[in-house]
Order: structure tokens, then sequence, then C-alpha cells
């Protein structure tokens, strides 16, 4: 995008101006797995319910602090208990839901750490979610930024010639930075656990991109 305009400066004459947006990729293999798993059970009292989803969840967590993980690695992220209806307002029982959280940098055995985790939770276990990213994306914004720019003065110096002008002293920049690739679906990886058993997951955390974009405006001489 470019707007070239003509902007007053006073009585005596006009000073020209133009904005231009580049754009900058850059992309790298993502080197962390977010997982959110869960435990959802069905029991006639609430009580019930909540107790068995925990211990559920306490299995499932076990598997994860013996992969590796610690404490600092997990985190609660939804508890929930409804009841669940025979006929409104009767009341048949009552359904618990814990999720946890948990990261990892151990890309390779996700796949099978998700199988352990279905085995351990059984009929309880759910997968919600599982998000390969990077870890520190700082670098990558560095190198999207610097295409983004180099993008943006290319387009303005050539539009600048074609005006019969010269760019001048940068006038504003604005930033607009996104990520290129959704984070992967969850209940996939769930579907695959219980379909092909321990083991037999296979995922690939594949490369991410950031995207940066950037307004500038110079003047022109």
């Amino acid at each position: 995008m470019a707007d070239v305009a003509a902007d007053g400066t006073g009585a005596g004459g006009m000073e020209r101006g133009i904005w231009v947006t580049g754009s900058g990729t850059a992309s790298g293999p993502r080197d962390e797995c977010r997982l959110t798993v869960g435990a959802e059970v069905r029991r006639a009292t609430a009580e019930a319910a909540l107790a068995a989803s925990g211990e559920a969840l306490d299995r499932m967590r076990d598997v994860l602090l013996g992969a590796g993980l610690t404490e600092a690695d997990l985190a609660t992220s939804a508890v929930s208990l409804t009841p669940v209806y025979e006929q409104y307002p009767t009341v048949a029982g009552f359904q618990a839901s814990v999720h946890l959280t948990a990261r990892t940098r151990e890309l390779a055995g996700v796949g099978a750490l998700l199988s352990a985790l279905v085995v351990a939770g059984g009929e309880a276990a759910r997968i919600q979610e599982v998000a390969f990213r990077h870890s520190d994306a700082s670098a990558l914004l560095v190198q999207a930024r610097d295409a983004a720019w180099a993008d943006a003065l290319a387009r303005a110096e050539q539009l600048a010639a074609l005006a019969g002008g010269s760019l001048g002293a940068v006038l504003s920049v604005d930033e607009t930075v996104g990520a290129a690739r959704p984070p992967m679906p969850v209940r996939m990886a769930a579907a695959a656990a219980e379909a092909g058993g321990p083991g037999r997951v296979s995922l690939d955390a594949g490369e991410g991109s950031v995207t940066v974009s950037l307004t500038v405006g110079w003047s022109m001489h």
C-alpha cells in the first residue's frame, strides 16, 4: 500500500510526503509444545464426580512429571462441575471436568506422551489442545522487521522516483505483528491416540512464521 500526499507548510509552499506499507516474514522451527489435557467423569453425586476426575487427572499428572516436566511447567487451566438432568428438573448425576496445561521442549516425545496420558486417564482422559510454538520469537521478529523495512523503503524509493522526487526524513512508523500460521488443533491428537493405541501418535512441530507490517511515512523532496 502506498500513498503520496501534499501537505501545506505555510503560505510559501507545499511539502510532499509518501506513506508506504511494507511486509516481512521470518520462519523457524517451533521448539515448544503446550498441551492441555483433562479428566472428565460422570457420577451419581457431585462429590464423587469431582473426586473421580481429580484422581484421573492425578494419574495423568504423574505421567507428565515422570516424563521430566516440573511443577513449574504445569498449571490447572479449568475446573467445572455441572448437573446432568434425566428430565428437568430431575438430576440424574453430575459431570466433573478438570483441565491441566503443560509445556515441554521435548518435541520428539510428544506423541508418546499423549498416548501415555490417555492410558493413565482411562475413559476419563481428554486431550483439549496441542499447540506447537516458539518459546522465544524475538529473533524472528527482528528478521521480519528488517525485511518489512527493506520492503517499505524499496517501494517508497521507487514511487518517489516515479513522482520525480527523492525521499527525505522519516515522518512516522507504525508496526503490526501477526503469526502467519495458527496453532495445531487439539482433539485430532486425542482421536489418533485412541485409535492407534499407546506410542502410535505421530506429530510434527513444523515451522512457525512471524509477519511484520510497517507503515512508514517519508517527506519527499
